[in-house]
């Protein structure tokens, strides 16, 4: 896995380049919450990576069942009154979510979240855990 810190810096970087984000944040496939941006508390920032876990799952159980079968997931996105939520896988156990205001782009917050991935995938990869925990 990537420093930390610098994936810290690369979720500034996105949100600054992404007008109308607030929040973004990588996550483990079952909702540990790997590093987040500045903004955010530790407990919303937990909070969120359970909240985007849950509805990738959702969105990989919806593939499976009325997509190609696969199981394979894009993107997942919610609009809630007040913003957007947006989920993209960022390598393999890992997801990328950010969080906007309603009036941001949905193409563009889309467009810049999967060039982050692209440049960043094969290190925004979060291996799975063993029974006692541990990667």
């Amino acid at each position: 896995m990537m420093d930390l810190a610098k994936l810290t810096w690369l979720l500034e970087s996105l949100l600054e380049r992404t007008p109308g984000s607030r929040h973004a944040l990588v996550l483990s496939r079952d909702g540990l919450k790997l590093c987040h941006s500045s903004g955010m508390s530790i407990d919303s920032a937990d909070h969120l990576a359970a909240i985007a876990a849950g509805l990738q799952s959702l969105a990989h159980s919806a593939s499976v069942e009325f997509g190609s079968g696969t199981g394979g997931v894009r993107q997942a996105m919610a609009e809630f009154y007040g913003g957007l939520l947006f989920i993209v896988e960022a390598g393999q156990g890992a997801h990328l979510a950010v969080v906007t205001s309603e009036e941001a782009d949905p193409g563009l917050v889309g467009h810049n979240m999967n060039e982050l991935v692209e440049q960043l995938g094969e290190y925004l990869s979060a291996p799975a855990r063993n029974a006692s925990g541990q990667a």
